[in-house]
């Protein structure tokens, strides 16, 4: 075989290759899409029947806009009730209230969360929604004050006490003449924040550095402390969850979650502009439990000419099923199925912990194992890569084309 039949045959497989990529890219985009309607439409809820589970002996309801009036079989009112939607770690929480004409909580019932279930699973552990029975509507529902703390489930407890304010205001203005509790935004920005935006100019920064003993060193550091300060102290490692808020339309509060946008911002931003992903190589917390691991035995990179290609395809295939499936339901945190809460919050059934125990049996043995072949992380940046690289070519194509 000449040179040129060699060139020629090098470039049929690449075109090829890149042919093959461009389809998954359209049909994974047109999926997403219409994953992201059939969840939108398919999630409604009627709440009339759910309102004698918050307002006890009603027997009828008479519905006003979005206050609903309980009255007993002699028609003396029972109560209102109403439901607020607060947003919690990866998605809205809807909670319907109950209040009884003296203005006392009677009920408070979920009737609707698309939260992480390890962390609502916590909340439900705490009674929060039970330690709010025969409050007043004119007491503050703010976490700290009359609502409790959840170690590991904050911004789950934040969601909860924004959605009751909500519907306590609702009650309280439309059925008590009332003004109710009120909404106060207190801007957050603390150690976590400034973690990440020290660790973003760091993986920044030390990608530049020429000195390879120096560069290391940077690199360990940073490692270690996206380790212990954004895994095992604040548990807030990037997830395909946040993904699938981000396209349910399920975008936190900024002034209670800078620090969300500040992770899928940067790591948005920087991978658009630069196709560099400092979070994977840099900080991630995960990626360095396993380099952490790996220390013991200093395994290497496994990447095995016959099976890479399937094994790419299947981190990719496994990216999308998540995505897709959080976006039918609905539900960003049912979409998760990286080890991160199991390891940072010690908490997980036995599969996880099994599954958490085989990655870290398996970092022993490869480099790095879930990053390489399920971090999902890694197909989004490959995404994100592609429809740059398409952009670009089509660009270049339609200057040559107006020369």
């Amino acid at each position: 075989m000449t040179n040129f039949d060699q060139q020629s045959t090098v470039q049929n497989k690449f075109q090829t290759r890149q042919r093959r990529e461009r389809i998954f890219l359209i049909a994974s985009i047109l999926i997403v899409v219409a994953a992201w309607f059939y969840g939108y439409y398919a999630n409604g809820i009627e709440i009339t029947p759910l309102v004698p589970d918050v307002l006890p002996g009603t027997e009828y309801i008479e519905t006003q806009g979005d206050l609903f009036i309980g009255y007993a079989a002699d028609n003396t009112i029972v109560g209102y009730a109403a439901a607020g939607e607060g947003a919690g770690y990866s998605g809205p929480i809807k909670i319907l209230v109950g209040v009884d004409p003296s203005g006392a909580i009677t009920g408070v019932k979920t009737i609707k969360q698309r939260e992480t279930p390890s962390f609502f699973r916590l909340v439900m552990n705490a009674n929060i929604l039970a330690d709010m029975i025969d409050k007043q509507v004119s007491d503050p529902f703010q976490l700290g004050e009359d609502i409790n703390a959840v170690s590991g489930a904050t911004l789950s407890v934040e969601g909860i006490a924004a959605s009751t304010r909500e519907a306590i205001r609702i009650i309280a203005r439309k059925g008590l003449d009332q003004s109710g509790p009120a909404e106060i935004f207190s801007f957050k920005f603390g150690i976590p924040e400034i973690t990440l935006i020290l660790l973003f100019a760091a993986g920044y920064f030390g990608h530049k550095m020429s000195n390879s003993a120096w560069k290391r060193r940077t690199r360990w550091a940073s490692l270690l402390t996206g380790m212990v300060v954004l895994g095992f102290i604040y548990t807030a490692p990037f997830t395909i969850t946040m993904v699938v808020s981000l396209l349910s339309g399920y975008w936190p509060d900024w002034h209670n979650n800078l620090y969300w946008y500040l992770l899928i911002g940067g790591i948005l931003f920087v991978t658009t502009v630069n196709a560099k992903n400092p979070y994977c190589h840099w900080f991630c917390p995960f990626g360095a439990v396993q380099e952490c691991v790996g220390l013991i035995t200093k395994p290497k990179s496994y990447r095995p000419r016959n099976y890479i290609t399937a094994l790419k395809w299947f981190q990719r295939g496994l990216t999308l099923a998540a995505v897709v499936l959080g976006l039918i339901l609905r539900r960003p945190g049912v979409a998760g199925y990286e080890p991160f809460a199991t390891l940072f919050d010690f908490e997980g059934t036995g599969i996880q912990w099994a599954f958490l125990a085989l990655i870290l049996i398996a970092s022993l043995i490869v480099y790095r194992p879930f990053c390489s072949y399920l971090c999902p992380l890694d197909a989004v940046v490959d995404l994100i890569g592609a429809i740059r690289k398409w952009m670009r070519e089509v660009k270049r194509k339609w200057q040559n084309q107006n020369v």
